[in-house]
């Protein structure tokens, strides 16, 4: 049967994800979709501390200051309806105060500063060489926070400007972690507001930036998210209903492309288990309150005491917990009734 696909294979890369290791993911949404599938399958992840962050500059240094110990600038703090946000992270991130806002963004930094010690991977995910300047302050912004366009100018990075800051930022985090191994990414969302054309030229952009450091650096790996979604998944059936975003199919199959190229056999063989209990516990039984639900419950709960003990399956114990005591709570309040009619 002919191949209606363009599939094309992805080289593995050498240092394997596992779960003992800290990893951290940062940059574009790609980044969350992909650091949130670690969480969820019990890896130790640190996802987007700075919130969703696009181009390649802030990225860099948001991680620059971190590393040097540096605060983020208050002067850069404003007030966006109710709370304080700061131009070099994202909403997410946002307080009552100027003071609240800037001993959180510095909290962010102390535990992104103890991931980047101790990571193993450092996945990093450029959403757009298009970045904004505060014509006020003269600085490259992370985010605009909805302020009206005039007061920014919107600018393509060069490749210069773009490996120089990272070559800066790769300098310091080599004498904090010298083994770390970077892994870069485009996220497979268009930018359609700056344009079809204008979205081309990003991308290429980054897809050049990304090709000049994997060939300058042995730590530093691509894995092409921005590829599979463009050639493999070339249909619009796997993107949600503003023909933008790759919905939940699109997702699920670049995440088995990244686990091909980061896990090993044991480890995919883990990540299958959690999958299951996963989906045993989304499971919605005919009879809830049924004494075969209950021998069900119990068999999910040997199972899960049977993953490794250094993963924490507190949620879903108590899932299953909670459930098993409204059982016993049902069976009890009907052996209650029986006994006070006879």
């Amino acid at each position: 049967m002919k191949n209606f696909r363009t599939e094309f294979r992805i080289n593995p890369c050498q240092l394997k994800v596992s779960h003992p290791n800290n990893v951290l993911t940062i940059g574009s949404c790609f980044s969350e979709t992909i650091g949130n599938r670690l969480e969820q399958f019990k890896f130790q992840a640190s996802v987007n501390p700075f919130g969703v962050v696009y181009n390649p500059i802030s990225i860099f240094d948001n991680l620059l200051m971190t590393l040097s110990d540096q605060a983020f600038d208050p002067d850069l703090c404003i007030q966006h309806h109710a709370k304080f946000v700061h131009f070099h992270c994202h909403s997410r991130l946002n307080a009552f105060s100027k003071e609240e806002l800037m001993s959180l963004l510095s909290q962010k930094q102390r535990e992104t500063f103890r991931h980047l010690q101790t990571a193993s991977h450092l996945f990093i995910t450029f959403g757009s060489a298009f970045a904004y300047r505060h014509r006020k302050s003269g600085r490259l912004v992370a985010n605009c926070h909805k302020i009206p366009q005039r007061e920014f100018k919107k600018e393509l990075l060069e490749l210069e400007q773009m490996s120089g800051s990272f070559e800066i930022f790769n300098k310091s985090l080599k004498r904090v972690n010298p083994y770390i191994q970077i892994v870069l990414t485009l996220s497979p969302v268009r930018h359609i507001k700056d344009g079809i054309p204008e979205n081309q030229l990003s991308k290429s952009m980054l897809r050049v930036l990304c090709d000049q450091l994997t060939h300058s650096h042995s730590n530093i790996g691509y894995f092409p998210a921005y590829e599979l979604m463009m050639d493999d998944l070339r249909d619009y059936r796997f993107y949600k209903d503003d023909l933008i975003h790759p919905n939940a199919m699109a997702e699920d199959y670049i995440w088995e492309k990244f686990q091909d190229s980061f896990f090993d056999v044991d480890t995919r063989k883990l990540t299958k288990e959690i999958d299951q209990v996963h989906k045993s516990l989304s499971h919605r039984p005919f009879e809830p309150l049924s004494p075969q639900h209950g021998k069900f419950l119990k068999a999910l709960l040997d199972k899960v005491d049977s993953l490794p003990g250094s993963l924490d399956f507190a949620a879903e114990k108590n899932a299953i917990m909670d459930q098993l005591r409204q059982i016993e709570a049902y069976y009890n309040a009907s052996s209650t009734l029986e006994n006070e009619n006879q």
